[in-house]
């Protein structure tokens, strides 16, 4: 199970989206110097769909028996994480008009930059399905 290159992946995006909840994805400056972080867990949909990314992760992780599964849900992950990126950025703007009104500046965080990063993990963990795949049917061939 952990031999493979794309339990690696696969353990990393599952990281990446347990993270995802406990980082600062924005910011904003209220007021001279206080600053209002925006977390994940601020917002339920958001939350919900970080959790759900990070479990098809850990998930997809004891499947290694079933590498078409393991395929789909790694796809599968790929897909949730550009929603997530989604309704990060549709939140961001919709905290950015609420401190609008009180005219000040917000920023991303570096924790906007992990669903990016969860994003990669999953596509490199279907490539390395992939290649096990090819090299387990090729191996069959030669039987």
């Amino acid at each position: 199970m952990i031999q493979r290159k794309q339990t690696i992946w696969l353990l990393l995006a599952a990281i990446t989206g347990f993270l995802i909840t406990r980082v600062p994805l924005y910011a904003a400056t209220l007021g001279g110097e206080t600053v209002r972080k925006f977390i994940a867990t601020e917002n339920l949909l958001l939350f919900a769909v970080a959790i759900i990314a990070a479990l098809l992760g850990l998930v997809a992780v004891f499947l290694f028996k079933n590498r078409p599964l393991q395929m789909k849900l790694s796809v599968l992950g790929v897909f949730v994480s550009i929603g997530f990126i989604a309704l990060e950025v549709w939140r961001m703007g919709e905290f950015g008009r609420e401190i609008a009104l009180l005219r000040q500046q917000t920023s991303y965080s570096w924790g906007a930059l992990l669903p990016i990063a969860m994003m990669v993990f999953f596509i490199l963990a279907a490539v390395n399905i992939r290649k096990d795949e090819k090299l387990v049917k090729s191996l069959d061939r030669l039987r």
